[in-house]
């Protein structure tokens, strides 16, 4: 039998490595996660070394995802078992890891394990929402439609980061060239050009020696100028990535007047749309709450949910929790507790996702709008700058002359 060499993680996060007897590496993960740990990287011991993990993916795509779980529910919708659906959808995912993490979840159905269970062998595949609604349908025998809606989920969170993206890539792609002529200006044209001006003997314009000073700097100290910004940047990056940082950032992000607002309606839509959806399905409210904090991206608004799930579990109302934390629009709060009223939260909470994914829409249309204009004066301004510095002293000349 094939012996696969792993490390793996166990629940205290301590780090484990040693060798497993299995038939296929499929059935080594799915040894591996009842046993409680979880593989960072495996190997069938003496095969060609290949990439990590077999490889166990650290990223598949929202989309990727969506559209393999639709799969799924249609198989199921189709009348296929379990076991079966999974194994046919092994062999027709193109995607070689996520063809990989669905043989494991095949292997686990296979050795009788649920598929909530065998989902949480790979956890930077499939985060705790997905987890909980598959549960969720397991338990309450609807299954596919669980799945049906995790897919919808993926799609609207896969549309929304694509909206995002396209908002923003006009704004960067200016900016990218504004610092490229800047470096074009500063590291060529003004060098050439100020030998002639020097020639001339005559006493440059504040401006002009300004611009002279700052473009010899930049050719004579560029790659201290280049190890500085590297530095400077991968120090901020690990800042960033510690506690104390990414709350830092991203508490001054929702402060931002523009930029906040739009931070406060992208996480707001993802919150109402993924408790509405996971309150739909069945899942217990203070279970919903904490998966929903975990999917949030801002830690502010993660640690106003986790109040609201604290105020929640000692008695309060949903909608009275979101108002005493003042992160949310009064909007949502009345919303839920019109939905308290009636007994409809989960449908109040995706009417709140709708309204503020349309919001958002708008939003990104107005920013765009504006930031264009704006960044096309700023470049201008600034290469208007630097040719004027430059002629200034050829205007001198010309008025000496006359």
């Amino acid at each position: 039998m094939p012996r696969f060499a792993y490390r793996a993680k166990d629940h205290a996060l301590h780090l484990r490595e040693g060798t497993i007897e299995a038939d296929t590496e499929a059935s080594a993960l799915s040894r591996l996660g009842r046993e409680g740990v979880f593989p960072i990287s495996i190997a069938e011991v003496g095969a060609p070394a290949g990439s990590p993990l077999g490889t166990l993916p650290r990223r598949i795509s929202s989309r990727t995802l969506a559209y393999t779980t639709h799969q799924l529910a249609d198989l199921l919708g189709g009348g296929l078992p379990l076991l079966s659906a999974l194994t046919l959808l092994a062999k027709q995912t193109e995607h070689a890891a996520l063809r990989r993490v669905i043989e494991s979840l095949a292997a686990s159905v296979r050795d009788g394990r649920p598929l909530s269970d065998a989902l949480g062998d790979h956890p930077r595949v499939f985060p705790p929402l997905y987890r909980s609604l598959v549960r969720a349908g397991e338990v309450g025998g609807g299954l596919e439609r669980a799945l049906n809606r995790l897919a919808e989920l993926g799609e609207s969170d896969a549309e929304l980061r694509s909206r995002i993206a396209s908002a923003s890539a006009y704004p960067l792609f200016v900016l990218g060239v504004a610092v490229a002529m800047t470096a074009f200006l500063m590291a060529y044209v003004i060098p050439k050009l100020s030998l002639v001006l020097l020639e001339t003997g005559q006493v440059l314009p504040l401006p002009t020696r300004v611009l002279l000073a700052v473009s010899g700097a930049v050719t004579r100290w560029w790659w201290a100028l280049l190890f500085g910004g590297t530095a400077a940047a991968w120090a901020l990056r690990l800042w960033h990535a510690s506690p104390a940082g990414r709350a830092a950032v991203d508490r001054a992000l929702i402060g931002i007047p523009a930029l906040g607002a739009l931070v406060r309606q992208v996480e707001t839509a993802r919150f109402a749309r993924n408790l509405g959806v996971l309150l739909g399905q069945g899942v217990p409210i203070l279970q919903a709450l904490e998966v929903v904090a975990e999917n949030l991206a801002n830690v502010t608004l993660r640690a106003a949910v986790g109040r609201v799930h604290d105020a929640v579990r000692d008695g309060s109302s949903l909608a009275a929790a979101l108002a005493a934390t003042r992160k949310f629009p009064v909007f949502v709060s009345n919303m839920v507790a019109v939905g308290e009223e009636s007994g409809t939260v989960d449908a109040a909470l995706l009417k709140v996702a709708a309204a503020y994914e349309r919001e958002l829409d708008r939003t990104m249309r107005t920013l765009t709008t504006i930031l264009e204009p704006v960044l096309l004066l700023l470049v201008g301004t600034m290469v208007l700058g630097i040719v004027l510095a430059m002629l200034l002293p050829v205007f001198q000349i010309g008025l000496g002359v006359q």
